[in-house]
């Protein structure tokens, strides 16, 4: 997991608009400084420095949206699994029916809280630790089932349904953890800064200081924008766009009012 990103992306957004700022009002400083020399200079490299920093943020934010779109679709995947499982259990004999749907219920509002609790904070070990717990006993349930040959008919689908709801909570929980590399971020960083200087620093070369510093203004806002949008992306379970829980609440639903 990212260090960098244990910090609020609207944290980060605000270090990264301050950062560039700075840089762009260096590079008009310098820009103004040097205006006869830098007149008839070529601009090749500041071109393609801006340009491979667009390249960069470009990818990177498509990447954080896929990986935002996979992390929706793992969630819907384990609340159809859970469902599905939910299904199968009801056609057991008591008790076992009523003591998996018991387990089911607590199951569900832990994976409800799974996803309302930062990924880094100490909560999050206590809550897959339950999850996991909550496996086992149901696994305990599903062993005397088979042990004992009851409902012979089901004991393929149980546990078809058992190792789908395990494997689908295993990939929503490892879905989270898959975040942007801090080398990317750094990188990212890096290339805004020196693309905010070389604005302010080429902005010299036709304009004067006060339009060079709204170019400047303009050009970091929606640079930061962007970067802070791809920022929340790699936070699922914070910031504005978190993953939608709708599947779970509405299986939840369905389990306490069947």
């Amino acid at each position: 997991m990212s260090t960098i990103l244990h910090y609020d992306a609207t944290k980060l957004g605000v270090m990264f608009f301050v950062l560039m700022l700075a840089a762009g009002w260096l590079g008009a400083v310098i820009g103004s400084r040097h205006q006869p020399q830098m007149a008839e200079e070529n601009t090749r490299i500041e071109d393609a420095c801006i340009a491979l920093f667009a390249l960069l943020l470009a990818f990177s934010f498509s990447g954080a949206a896929d990986r935002y779109e996979h992390r929706k679709q793992f969630l819907l995947d384990e609340a159809i699994a859970i469902g599905d499982f939910a299904t199968t259990t009801s056609l057991l004999e008591e008790p076992a029916r009523s003591r998996i749907h018991d387990e089911l219920i607590t199951y569900v509002g832990l994976r409800l809280d799974f996803g309302r609790v930062r990924i880094d904070a100490p909560e999050m070990q206590d809550i897959t630790r339950k999850s996991r717990a909550g496996q086992d006993r149901i696994l305990g349930i599903l062993r005397t089932v088979i042990s004992e040959k009851q409902s012979l008919t089901l004991h393929t689908p149980l546990m078809n349904g058992f190792n789908g709801m395990t494997m689908t909570h295993d990939r929503a929980l490892y879905g989270s953890q898959n975040q942007v590399a801090d080398t990317i971020i750094i990188l990212l960083i890096v290339f805004g800064l020196v693309s905010a200087f070389m604005v302010g620093r080429s902005g010299q070369k036709s304009s004067r200081l006060g339009s060079t510093i709204t170019r400047i203004t303009v050009y970091t806002v929606l640079v930061t924008a962007v970067f802070t949008v791809t920022m929340d992306l790699e936070q699922p379970h914070r910031g504005i766009m978190r993953n939608p829980q709708v599947s779970l609440i509405d299986l939840m639903a369905s389990l306490q009012h069947p």
